[in-house]
């Protein structure tokens, strides 16, 4: 019929979504639904309602996108979460608060497991900010009220729920302080004027929505996605999502499972360009602002006049024969051998077997800096960044004052173009050096 449009139609129109995707029974069931509410019985008066009423098609969408979540669920994701908040947040108390997007969020089980996440990692209230954002206002008002049954408990570790939620006759409300952390906004993220006029998102969370979506709609909603998302941000999908709208403008970070991207920079600063010598694990130069031109340093080996530079000069690999202060784990001269092998193969490029060896000493003696250290090393000299700073974060989770370690970590920053937690690194290396009176 003419100026008419198809409940299908509409729904591709309006939300993007692919009638197909959700299975026609759940549409037509929708469609039953609110066409028995209003006491009309022809599809066609129906549809011509729904054309011209927004109201009616807010009701529409209330019956056919159901959502259904659970606190923590697929739990990856929250710890690479609290990785990244411990290494850059925590760290840094001058850094802005961290600012976390989390769409769709159904009953609001996403946004609240992410600021849980965030207290569970040690930030306070005030170092970070969560924005839930929905379609549904039926699930906004679920989420405001904060109150949930068993089901949304699903994991097997539950202690958080303990501590967060009060038990009142098989119902769980949640703590007010995790509540007043996020923010519940109404909006749709096809709509290119989402957050228009917010900063953009540090992290963002986007789990398992744009399988639902048409070509199209999909396009759309990463246009949105890439606007709101910070350089050098890091975005969450669903297990079944791809990237092919996305291109090189992101990539895949932390452990499999987590289904983490990162943005890439599109003009980042200029850092220094050189990496590792391909034949030698040789220092990593500095950062532009300084211009020594420091020895070429094996990991096997380490001048004693490197005590005299400046703090930014270069990163000094680690001596074989010193060991790594604070709470390293070296169970025996087994391990050390296995390091020193590592060293070796390291020093003679063969990075593959020095990452073996790394990760065989780790296995059978347990983690300690020195180890996540040098095959941070190795792994960047091999050319994987992404695995060489997760290293390098393992070593100062170990020891908090290893000075190399932290000024790997700033180098890789500033090659990304994050100059917050690049300075938030120097700045802890230069206290380490200060503690331990190297100059």
């Amino acid at each position: 019929m003419s100026g008419t449009r198809s409940v299908d139609e509409l729904l591709t129109e309006r939300i993007g979504l692919d009638p197909g995707s959700v299975g026609s029974s759940l549409v037509a069931r929708g469609l039953e639904a609110r066409m028995s509410a209003l006491g009309l019985n022809d599809r066609n008066e129906y549809e011509r309602h729904l054309s011209g009423s927004g109201e009616e098609f807010q009701a529409l969408v209330e019956e056919v996108v159901v959502p259904e979540s659970w606190f923590f669920r697929d739990d990856r994701p929250f710890t690479f979460l609290q990785d990244q908040a411990r290494s850059k947040w925590l760290i840094d108390p001058s850094r802005p608060p961290l600012r976390v997007l989390s769409l769709p969020c159904a009953g609001g089980e996403e946004p609240y497991s992410i600021a849980i996440a965030l207290r569970e990692a040690g930030l306070p209230p005030t170092r970070f900010r969560v924005d839930a954002v929905d379609l549904s206002a039926r699930s906004l008002a679920r989420a405001r009220q904060a109150i949930y049954g068993r089901n949304a408990f699903r994991g097997s570790d539950l202690a958080f729920r303990s501590r967060y939620f009060k038990e009142q006759n098989d119902r769980y409300e949640l703590d007010a302080s995790v509540r007043n952390a996020v923010r519940l906004i109404q909006g749709n993220i096809l709509d290119s004027r989402l957050l228009a006029n917010e900063p953009t998102y540090d992290i963002v969370f986007c789990r398992n929505l744009l399988i639902y979506f048409t070509e199209a709609a999909r396009a759309r909603a990463w246009e949105n996605l890439l606007r709101l998302l910070a350089e050098s941000g890091l975005l969450f999908l669903g297990h079944a999502e791809r990237l092919e709208t996305a291109g090189v403008r992101l990539t895949a970070i932390g452990d499999k499972g987590t289904f983490a991207y990162q943005r890439v920079a599109t003009s980042p600063p200029h850092v220094a360009t050189s990496l590792p010598s391909p034949v030698r694990l040789k220092a990593i130069e500095p950062p532009p602002r300084v211009k020594p031109t420091p020895p070429q340093i094996s990991i096997s080996s380490r001048p004693t006049a490197d005590r005299a530079r400046p703090i930014d000069a270069e990163v000094r690999p680690m001596s074989r024969t010193t060991p790594v202060p604070g709470p390293a784990i070296d169970n025996g001269s087994a391990t050390s051998t296995l390091l020193d092998q590592a060293a070796e193969r390291a020093d003679q490029g063969r990075y593959d077997e020095a990452v073996g060896l790394c990760e065989q000493a780790i296995r059978e003696s347990g983690a300690s800096a020195r180890a996540f250290f040098l095959l941070g090393m190795a792994r960047q000299a091999a050319g994987d960044r992404n695995a060489a700073e997760a290293s390098f974060q393992k070593a100062v989770y170990l020891d908090a004052q290893h000075d190399e370690a932290l000024l790997a970590l700033a180098l890789l920053a500033q090659r990304r173009g994050d100059e917050a937690s690049a300075l938030g690194y120097r700045r802890r290396a230069e206290r380490a050096r200060a503690r331990k009176g190297v100059g």
